[in-house]
């Protein structure tokens, strides 16, 4: 396991395995984390936890042991991170930054004055662009990091995954409220409000609806994620939206539903390979990827 890893194991077993509570204080969507207890202990072929009628009730002896292993592992991560960030005052430079606008404001308001604050000599400027244009700024190296939303690897960067979600907003007196987890042949024929072409997302929506050969009815697609919002609590539409998304504009109105399998929307740092990372670089890198690690969704944790 690495330490995102535990962290998720040790935060199921102090949300007294209920998995819906440990998904949300993780940020993360249920069935991804099911599926992680379930790869891992395929991989090791061992049983973390005692269960019954399918729900997880209680740790088996080795889950045990490996719950004391983690949080002494946890407890010294932290420790190491803050001795990184103690001498962080030594490291001095510019780092340029990409981030989608779109999620500039939601996933980045507070880690951004956080870390000026901790770190006066490090000049951090921030570029704004879309996906697109900002993997092809780093593969130029006109950037040194940027924060991506897509699934799946790209040739000559390494990604570092911060955040993965999805979910299925859905008004609450919708038909579907009652439904568990959906298709996308469940909503096939139901009008969609997406986001626009100039989003990852809205080409992972389509991709998926090819992969089960329906074509998806469009009502309406905008880059606004506040007016698409903002039209499911209105009108009898559905849209297919990030969690975090929803959390940011508290829309507790809006019934959420996960896709059976699910889609995730990946948010990942990424830096590109072969390059050495500058001593200021390289913190930065660390900083960010410590912060969603530890601190995300509730910074003041």
């Amino acid at each position: 396991m690495d330490i995102r890893q535990l962290l998720f194991f040790t935060t199921i077993v102090e949300q007294g395995y209920n998995l819906t509570r440990a998904s949300k204080h993780l940020s993360i969507s249920q069935p991804a984390l099911s599926q992680m207890i379930r790869d891992f202990e395929q991989l090791e072929q061992v049983e973390l936890f005692i269960r019954k009628h399918g729900r997880l009730t209680g740790l088996s002896e080795m889950g045990r042991q490996l719950y004391e292993d983690a949080k002494i592992v946890l407890t010294r991560h932290q420790a190491l991170m803050g001795h990184l960030r103690e001498r962080s005052n030594v490291v001095r430079g510019k780092v340029r930054l990409g981030i989608p606008p779109v999620i500039l404001p939601v996933l980045f308001s507070q880690l951004i004055p956080k870390f000026m604050a901790e770190h006066p000599g490090i000049e951090l400027e921030i570029i704004e662009e879309g996906a697109f244009e900002l993997k092809r700024r780093l593969l130029l190296e006109e950037l040194d990091l940027a924060i991506l939303i897509e699934p799946g690897e790209s040739y000559g960067i390494e990604r570092f995954r911060l955040i993965e979600d999805e979910v299925v907003a859905v008004r609450p007196n919708h038909p579907f409220q009652a439904k568990e987890a959906l298709s996308y042949r469940d909503i096939g024929n139901e009008p969609l409000v997406i986001l626009n072409d100039r989003f990852m997302l809205h080409h992972q929506i389509l991709s998926e609806f090819r992969k089960v050969q329906q074509e998806p009815n469009i009502f309406f697609m905008s880059g606004a994620w506040d007016l698409l919002i903002g039209m499911v609590q209105e009108l009898d539409v559905i849209s297919i939206l990030p969690e975090p998304i929803l959390r940011f504009h508290h829309a507790d109105d809006i019934k959420i539903i996960p896709f059976d399998p699910p889609m995730l929307w990946d948010v990942s740092l990424n830096r590109l390979v072969g390059t050495e990372l500058r001593p200021v670089v390289r913190h930065v890198h660390q900083y960010i990827v410590h912060y969603f690690q530890s601190y995300w969704p509730t910074p003041a944790r």
